[in-house]
């Protein structure tokens, strides 16, 4: 009996996507009044936090898509917020990397909490 595992496909799992992300130069929440803008902002000592899988209790292991990398401190997502039990959750529709150009787009199963030892996501005007 022999395994073979594909590394390239290895080195996606365990939160990040296979699917590949669509890029945009222009902020879509500006054309979409359903999606608020925040910025990450971690409260503590870490440069930014890793993407979560959906936290309602219904949800399907869904794949992520937009989410190859995880965003650092000062990363703006866009999206809209949800309260699952006591706690309160971006679903991110769009994201850009701190001092990024380009936009994540359309992105599926991408979830940042608002709080982790303290405030993490701060609204944007």
């Amino acid at each position: 009996f022999f395994l073979v595992v594909d590394h390239r496909r290895a080195a996606t799992m365990g939160g990040a996507s296979s699917k590949k992300a669509e890029m945009a130069s222009e902020n879509p929440a500006t054309s979409n009044e359903n999606l608020e803008s925040y910025k990450l902002r971690h409260p503590g000592t870490c440069s930014g936090m890793f993407w979560r899988k959906d936290p309602r209790p219904d949800a399907s292991s869904r794949k992520q898509k937009g989410g190859e990398d995880w965003p650092r401190n000062g990363s703006i997502l866009n999206g809209m917020v949800h309260e699952i039990g006591s706690t309160k959750w971006l679903c991110v529709d769009s994201w850009k990397q701190n001092k990024g150009t380009m936009w994540y787009i359309n992105c599926e199963g991408l979830w940042m909490p608002f709080e982790q030892n303290g405030l993490l996501l701060h609204r944007q005007k």
